[in-house]
């Protein structure tokens, strides 16, 4: 599904822009090269001196995830002093271990991109072919999927374009997969490969982290990427964060294993204001706080704010999604799905990164709605030194309750661990080309799996994405989304309060690493801006950048 994720150049039409691309053109994709012409711009019409030395400026960064780490190198660079407050015993969050994101999406001017290259962090783009296995776990000829696929994707593609052109006029409560069934319904394809063509659609999980069902016709548009080819990172972001992290850890104070519990506000003398954070380890002063944790822990509170946040934010907050996607490691002690050296060196052929695993009816009772998505990390001419014997799930709705639910308990290092992974999911890798029962190469030698839903400093989730919606009581009606991001985005720097995160990229880039790295980089430069030039320069820039 990752591989073939829609870009704004799907739909765009002839002498118009999509909102995404509206959106990014009033962001831009360099946010420290934008604010430095335009600041040199607007310093050489006022010619007037620098409000107050950036020696003196004390920013708090709650969260050194990828987003807390740009803000941060971004800042020190500019001799700003920088205090990052984290509540893991490492920086870097998510991106920083093998179990967090994995993919790039699109390559025009995406900064990961140029980060992975200079890191020697190594990419491939893997693809679409894939194998799908049916509801009776057979696998389905070439043809018949591509078919599927195919016609999957020209149906994903109008509803983008729908979804862009008529937002306004959508109701809230159509989802993707209404649109998907009244066009199917409508075919003249046979009812075997509507049927297909139906299940295969509830793969788009693996994308949005929450069931197909759930996925928002209205909002779908904010599911887009930037153009270009989506990459996977075979070697994990373990390099970017770590050349990234360096800059920080330098230059910056960092207090690991500390938990922040509020955020207060206070007025000062000469109407100056001061932002006092109070974490497990202590209390801390700033003149700026940028807030850098998950959408999820936004949304569950676990972070008080004094005074509350306007009821704009606080909405914006409520009415965004966080999806739930989890992912399962199986790891093996070499490839059995792969063919034998002798077939792959006279073919070329190895076995796909994709395979698809349609409601399994041969799986157990619990099990036979579970639409799955599997990666193979085996072949060595897609990963080539970085192949190996490891497959990776992809789960989201009733899968990942489930999973979560059933290791919740238990040590992975334990034997009781490894028998609840293996039992549910031997019956997906049994699948696989060449399995035999018997074969030592056939049986996991070790199994892991996320538990994000299970941690509290992830959110309870995985990232931010655009389900259905519904608002009871007295603000009955549809949410804007898009509006809600763009009030997560300005943030409230009247009380020198800020949100980065995913949750507060451009649209195109909701959801992603590229997103959080950009949430990061462009408060950074709002944050320099308010401390460089006059009370009048810094309003003129502020209404040039209102969307940030």
């Amino acid at each position: 599904m990752e591989a073939r994720v829609l870009s704004g150049a799907s739909f765009t039409q002839p002498g118009q822009a999509s909102r995404m691309v509206k959106d990014l053109s009033i962001c831009s994709q360099n946010f420290v090269r934008n604010w430095k012409e335009r600041l040199a711009a607007k310093a050489k019409q006022h010619q007037t001196a620098t409000a107050r030395r950036h020696q003196q400026l004390r920013v708090g960064i709650v969260g050194a995830g990828l987003a807390g780490l740009r803000c941060a190198e971004v800042l020190t660079e500019a001799d700003i002093h920088v205090t990052l407050i984290e509540a893991r015993d490492r920086v870097g969050g998510r991106l920083r271990t093998h179990r967090g994101p994995n993919w790039i999406y699109g390559t025009l001017e995406n900064p990961m991109i140029q980060l992975a290259q200079d890191t020697d962090s190594k990419l491939c783009s893997p693809g679409e072919k894939t194998c799908v296995y049916d509801s009776n776990g057979m696998p389905m000829t070439d043809q018949r999927a591509l078919d599927g696929s195919t016609t999957l994707w020209r149906i994903f593609g109008d509803a983008f374009k729908i979804s862009n052109e008529k937002c306004s006029s959508i109701e809230p409560n159509i989802t993707l997969k209404d649109y998907v069934k009244e066009r199917l319904l409508t075919s003249t394809l046979d009812e075997g490969l509507q049927h297909d063509i139906l299940e295969l659609a509830e793969t788009w999980g693996a994308y949005n982290g929450d069931p197909f069902e759930k996925q928002s016709l209205k909002w779908v548009w904010l599911e887009e990427c930037l153009d270009g080819e989506n990459h996977f990172i075979s070697s994990t972001h373990q390099q970017i964060i770590k050349r990234i992290s360096e800059a920080v850890v330098s230059h910056a104070n960092i207090h690991l294993s500390t938990s922040v519990q509020a955020i207060v506000s206070q007025e000062m003398e000469k109407g100056d204001k001061k932002l006092i954070v109070k974490t497990t380890n202590g209390d801390f002063g700033f003149d700026e706080v940028v807030v850098t944790v998950p959408l999820g822990c936004l949304k569950l509170n676990t972070l008080q704010f004094h005074p509350k946040l306007p009821q704009n934010l606080s909405q914006a907050i409520t009415d965004a999604s966080y999806g739930r996607l989890e992912k399962v490691f199986v790891a093996f002690a070499a490839p059995f799905w792969e063919k034998s050296d002798t077939d792959a060196s006279q073919t070329g052929a190895t076995y796909p990164m994709f395979t698809h695993f349609l409601r399994p009816t041969y799986a157990l009772e619990e099990q036979k709605s579970w639409t799955l998505e599997m990666l193979a990390l085996s072949s060595t001419a897609l990963f080539g030194a970085h192949a190996q014997p490891l497959l990776v799930f992809h789960l989201w709705g009733a899968a990942a309750a489930r999973v979560t639910s059933a290791i919740a308990s238990l040590t992975p290092s334990s034997d009781e661990y490894y028998i609840v992974i293996d039992t549910l999911f031997r019956p997906f890798y049994s699948r696989l080309p060449n399995y035999k029962e018997d074969c030592p190469d056939c049986a996991p030698t070790a199994v892991l799996t996320t538990n994000w839903q299970n941690d509290a400093l992830a959110g309870n989730g995985s990232y931010t994405n655009f389900t259905t919606h519904y608002r009871g009581g007295p603000l009955k009606g549809d949410p804007t989304i898009d509006d809600g991001v763009r009030a997560m985005r300005h943030g409230l720097p009247e009380r020198g309060l800020w949100l980065a995160g995913e949750h507060t990229a451009p649209f195109v880039a909701l959801g992603t690493s590229t997103g959080a790295y950009w949430s990061g980089e462009a408060v950074a430069t709002r944050i320099m801006e308010r401390y460089t030039l006059s009370s009048q320069v810094q309003s003129d820039l502020s209404e040039e950048s209102r969307n940030w």
